[in-house]
């Protein structure tokens, strides 16, 4: 199982080159002062292998919005988004209409779209307008990784085969080949231990962790909490050593040898 973190609100550059910076597979981007998109740019500008990981919440943008967000945030990351696509207040249909046309959007290919919502394109009495429309610029994936969330999500997995987050470790499915999770660490390192333990062994692949102080909890995360679910047989009493002192460096003499 690999371990990321969620970001602060606000904090989303400098919490994702931390995270970076101890180990974390992504880091979890959600709308707050600044819109996902706009805070996972900049955190895309700071960071260099992290995967970002923005929720996106149906509903309310247009769904070709939302996939010209996240295709310019794919160019801007190199390739390094993920899409955490959240159901938000729609009911099952409406839902898998936005995902449906979500998806459509950031294929290579032109989209055309006639639902109960939406309408794509848009047909506007006295414009004239192509049969289909594209996204511009492409994702640089040719597929995002799309994860799904939100109340009505179950059954969007269930007709789409996306990976469903799951909040509980009752909820994972180990027959998924990725079964992403989140929680929130107590800042308690045997309790934590037990916590990602726990997770992993349900089934998890990939689990997004909250903390209060995550400045604090960061260190715990890298030291403890990665090795103890992405390598298992590593022996605990390394992570709990005591950090060895650095190397001294070339000898040094009081008085040069003879002949030196």
């Amino acid at each position: 199982m690999r371990i990321g973190i969620r970001t602060r609100p606000g904090r989303e550059a400098a919490d994702a080159r931390s995270g970076e910076q101890h180990a974390a597979f992504g880091v979890l981007i959600e709308p707050g002062p600044l819109t996902a998109a706009v805070a996972g740019a900049m955190a895309a500008t700071a960071t260099e292998v992290t995967r970002l990981i923005v929720r996106t919440v149906l509903g309310a943008d247009h769904p070709v919005t939302l996939a010209e967000d996240l295709a310019v945030l794919d160019n801007i990351s190199g390739g390094r988004v993920v899409a955490l696509v959240d159901t938000g207040t729609l009911d099952p249909a409406a839902a898998q209409e936005e995902l449906s046309l979500l998806l459509a959007a950031l294929t290579p290919r032109p989209v055309q779209h006639r639902g109960i919502r939406w309408q794509v394109p848009a047909g506007l009495e006295g414009h004239e307008a192509p049969e289909r429309i594209e996204v511009t610029p492409k994702p640089v994936q040719l597929e995002i990784p799309t994860w799904v969330t939100g109340e009505v999500a179950p059954q969007l997995g269930a007709h789409t085969d996306l990976p469903v987050l799951a909040e509980d470790p009752a909820a994972c499915d180990r027959r998924r080949r990725v079964q992403p999770a989140i929680a929130q660490l107590s800042g308690d390192r045997e309790a934590d231990r037990e916590l990602v333990s726990r997770w992993s062994d349900a089934g998890a692949t990939h689990l997004l962790v909250g903390a209060e102080d995550l400045d604090t909890a960061l260190p715990e995360i890298s030291r403890y909490l990665i090795p103890e679910v992405a390598m298992p047989l590593f022996p605990r009493v390394v992570a709990e050593a005591m950090t060895p002192r650095g190397w001294p460096g070339p000898a040094r003499y009081v008085d040069p040898p003879a002949g030196a």
